[in-house]
């Protein structure tokens, strides 16, 4: 791959990796035009290369060039305390109180809310008990796997993402909700997301969800720690 070298000193110095995909593009581009313009002069195909690549300058220059530009560096290189140690929490209360929004609007657009009493069909009953079920497992691990992809792509320092699912985790949002009895009318439906914190004392009747859901999420940071370790 072309620039291979530029890309991770670009990657590794925090430039964006937008800024630094559309940085190479540009030299691919201008490299190309030198090349061809060395073909026109007369040399052949390889000696055009050398010159062109010579023309268009070192990768210490083409470097030192985008590395000036402050304003090109990524949010997570410049604030990675921020970004792996505020957002993560904040992102995994958002999701899942995003997905309990999505069902309660559901209930509401199909009439089964009345005077903030419920009336759930078999069939909305066992869609929020899939709907929980496949959270509880899937969606913290995916909120930690997004935040080591953020720092793989970034070349950012492991203990990062790490944090990140850390902090997912240690939060042990799990999904419950509570039925009026069927065909009972004037319940109410409860949907939450509760932390560790509201049932400690549950920890150890639930004790093969809290741990699955543990490994799930640490297991992406762990893999690319692991994987980083290893030697090449």
């Amino acid at each position: 791959m072309r620039f291979e070298a530029l890309r991770e000193v670009l990657l590794k110095g925090g430039i964006a990796p937008r800024h630094v995909r559309r940085y190479l593009a540009e030299l691919s581009e201008h490299l190309d035009d030198l090349t061809a313009q060395q073909r026109e002069a007369g040399y052949d195909a390889q000696d055009a290369a050398i010159r062109a690549r010579a023309r268009l300058g070192s990768d210490t220059e083409l470097a030192h060039a985008m590395l000036e530009q402050k304003q090109f560096r990524s949010l997570a290189a410049r604030l990675p305390w921020a970004v792996f140690g505020l957002l993560p929490p904040i992102a995994a209360v958002a999701t899942f109180f995003a997905l309990m929004g999505i069902l309660a609007l559901v209930a509401h657009a199909c009439g089964m809310i009345v005077n903030h009493s419920i009336d759930a069909p078999p069939w909305f009953r066992q869609l929020v008990q899939a709907a929980f079920l496949l959270g509880n497992f899937t969606l913290a691990p995916f909120l930690a796997l997004a935040f080591v992809v953020s720092a793989t792509r970034q070349r950012l320092w492991l203990g990062w993402p790490l944090l990140a699912a850390v902090l997912i985790a240690s939060l042990d949002m799990q999904f419950q909700a509570n039925f009026p009895a069927p065909g009972v009318r004037g319940g109410s439906l409860e949907l939450g997301a509760a932390m560790w914190v509201d049932h400690f004392d549950s920890l150890v009747q639930h004790w093969p969800l809290t741990v699955t859901q543990l490994v799930l999420t640490l297991l992406p940071a762990l893999l690319l720690y692991l994987n980083h370790r290893a030697p090449v």
